[in-house]
């Protein structure tokens, strides 16, 4: 279904709906008077014709008769479970899940922060993201329905303390806490105490310390067990009126065929230049991923700064990326909208060549005094790598000048020719984006490229999901404040290396300080990736330049978020920018190298042994029953002879990774199924 299509039902079913946006959550329009009256079919149909890419929001509260009660991680879940009555609609978030109560007579909702751990209630003022919506993450929300769904939505009635769990406990009691209970009314009161308690999100440890100490006053106390005996009764009367919903069943993990780990939603919101980028590359295109469009704008405003500014250690902002994904999933929506944006700035000298056609082609670029910040857009990066593998084409040494030009934007390039002509680049700052599809990606780069450090010095943002839908309606639209905000830092004055001659003269850039604080963090981040740099010194997959490269890259990242936070008056890198950083590198990190363990062979058997299994587990989630050798021969072994198609497999039965199940097919003939082992938990007591 279509968003439009859903906000208008949502009309029809009497909900104040407004268009938010995919990344912050935040309106697209002003929408204080829809909290008091519904959008008309016309307003609704004019703001998805303006915002085709907009998310859908409900308005709480009395204007649409529903409130919501936001679980936001699995404490949230959990209390929700133990302490709220089943209802008939919930959503699943891409971190926990919504459940919707209806608005009762004469009840008025208040917003409320942490009614308790990870749970928040959006009511009169309020709002939550519906289905279908796109999370920024990837995720899609979704409706989960029980019983009669819309028409047995339950009241629940918050308590009227708003979110503040840290609350005096006697308000909420039929008499003060610590006022003595006579003798022949103590079970009763506890009785209610206890449900005020229970209903106030406090847990079984909480309510007993509670207990015992309403209990010390009373004359006299209640005994040991039956203070006890009448906690546990009362807990066992809330459960059986208030069963769990266990709401844990709805949650699905957010990618399949990627790494177990989730793209963290928050390096998908920096804030700042780097958010307007995000945005802006939104607006001007069909398809566009938050993540790739990070990709490219952590890579652009990097450039854009290039020798304006650097760490502690003299590291500046060249950055190399390379976005992985599938045919229309996004990594191309930035190659459209960002070099017309720079085109617009006065940065635009600093757009670089767009393809790598030869190591002195690009030398000879950056020779030139007003290209030497070079920004290179590079499609299909994947191919372009693939052909550098000729050693008699003048591109086979591309990828060990980048590797040269990494980390040397302080020292001179020479390159010389026996007439005894050369090519001087006395400086420079040369970035690039690129994009691919994993597999010529990964088809491209062998074990070497991995440990010569090639890989170490490319940030690879890969994402394996689906291809949204494009939007029918572009809006072009321009952002003169973004444009200024970047020539502002281009144009941020420096000085040049007095020893040198002016136009060969090496910039100075402003060095950029952490705060204390901020240096502790990064240290700490740091020492555990040198760690795993020297724990695998001696693996064969090069492994540990990656975690070698690890520092360096956060350093720049950090630098470049707290650009976008403060422009031109920058004067420290602070605490946020270090975590932001440090979080985006766990998550890059942690994907690369599962993807080059999955993806890089020593060999042709190896590549052809990571091919197969990566086909077989493609057959089988389509199949479910198995991976025939018709079904292998067809697909990820096309071009191998029979045998050797047979002794691969054989080989990864006998070492394990594949399992091979013979059974009778519909003629009563015997045939083989395989599976990839890891992937299956099966029941020996049959023989299979």
């Amino acid at each position: 279904m279509k968003i439009i299509d859903a906000a208008l039902e949502y009309l029809d079913r009497g909900f104040s709906v407004i268009p938010v946006k995919r990344i912050d959550k935040r309106p697209y329009i002003k929408w204080e008077e829809f909290q008091h009256r519904l959008p008309t079919a016309d307003e609704i149909e004019r703001w998805w014709s303006r915002w085709p890419e907009a998310n859908v929001a409900i308005i709480c509260g009395e204007v649409s008769g529903i409130f919501c009660v936001d679980a936001d991680g699995p404490a949230g879940i959990q209390w929700m479970n133990t302490h709220l009555p089943k209802t008939g609609v919930y959503s699943v978030t891409s971190k926990g899940v919504h459940a919707i109560y209806k608005v009762g007579a004469n009840q008025a909702v208040r917003n409320a922060v942490r009614l308790a751990p990870e749970v928040d209630i959006r009511g009169n003022g309020g709002y939550f993201v519906a289905p279908p919506s796109q999370h920024a993450c990837g995720h899609t929300y979704r409706w989960q329905f029980i019983m009669d769904g819309w028409d047995d939505l339950a009241e629940y009635r918050p308590p009227v303390t708003g979110g503040n769990l840290n609350l005096d406990l006697s308000a909420t009691s039929p008499s003060p806490i610590n006022a003595p209970v006579a003798q022949g009314a103590r079970n009763s009161t506890l009785a209610q105490l206890a449900g005020k308690w229970i209903g106030a999100g406090l847990d079984e440890a909480e309510i007993e310390a509670l207990a015992r100490n309403w209990n010390e006053n009373n004359a006299p106390p209640l005994g040991e067990k039956e203070l006890l005996r009448t906690l546990a009764s009362i807990h066992k009367t809330h459960l059986r009126n208030h069963p769990p919903i266990e709401v844990n069943t709805l949650l699905q993990p957010e990618c399949s065929g990627q790494t177990d780990n989730e793209i963290p939603c928050e390096i998908l919101q920096p804030g700042g230049v780097l958010q307007g980028l995000i945005d802006y590359i939104e607006v001007n295109s069909t398809v566009s991923v938050p993540f790739f469009s990070l990709a490219a704008a952590v890579t652009l405003l990097g450039n854009v700064a290039g020798q304006k500014i650097q760490t502690e250690t003299g590291l500046r902002t060249n950055i190399y990326s390379i976005a992985l994904g599938y045919s229309g999933a996004g990594k191309n929506a930035p190659f459209s909208g960002l070099p017309q944006l720079l085109a617009r700035t006065g940065a635009s000298l600093t757009l670089g060549p767009t393809e790598l056609t030869s190591s002195t082609a690009i030398l000879k670029w950056l020779s030139i005094d007003s290209q030497r910040v070079a920004l290179m857009m590079l499609d299909e990066i994947g191919l372009v790598l693939k052909g550098l593998k000729n050693p008699n084409s003048a591109a086979s040494d591309i990828p060990r000048l980048l590797i040269k030009l990494f980390s040397s934007t302080d020292r001179p390039e020479i390159k010389s020719y026996a007439s005894g002509d050369a090519i001087k680049v006395p400086w420079h700052h040369l970035s690039f984006y690129g994009a691919s599809t994993p597999e010529r990606f990964w088809e491209s780069l062998s074990p070497g490229e991995v440990a010569d450090g090639f890989l170490a010095r490319v940030l690879i943002w890969e994402s394996r999901h689906d291809a949204p839908m494009p939007k029918a309606v572009i809006s072009f639209q321009t952002s003169p404040a973004l444009e200024k905000q970047l020539s502002d830092i281009f144009n941020i004055q420096i000085q040049r290396n007095p020893n040198q001659g002016n136009l060969e003269a090496a910039p100075m850039p402003k060095i950029i300080p952490r705060t204390q604080e901020a240096q502790e963090l990064f240290f700490t981040w740091a020492k555990k990736y040198h760690d795993l740099k020297n724990t695998h010194k001696s693996d064969t997959e090069g492994i540990s330049s990656i975690y070698g490269r690890a520092a360096e890259h956060a350093a720049k990242l950090a630098l470049v978020h707290s650009l976008s936070m403060h422009g031109t008056g920058l004067k420290r890198v602070e605490p946020p920018s270090i975590k932001w950083a440090c979080k985006t590198l766990d998550y890059l990190i942690a994907n690369l190298v599962g993807q080059i363990k999955e993806n890089i062979a020593e060999n042709d058997t190896s590549r052809w042994k990571q091919r197969i299994i990566k086909g077989i587990r493609s057959i089988v989630q389509k199949k479910k029953d198995g991976a025939t050798l018709r079904d292998i021969q067809r697909g990820p072994c096309q071009g191998l002879l029979s045998k050797e198609i047979k002794a691969i497999l054989d080989s990864l039965i006998i070492g394990e990774q594949l399992l091979a199940v013979e059974e009778k097919d519909s003629k009563n003939r015997m045939t083989v199924k395989y599976f990839v082992a890891k992937d299956v938990s099966y029941d020996t007591s049959d023989g299979r």
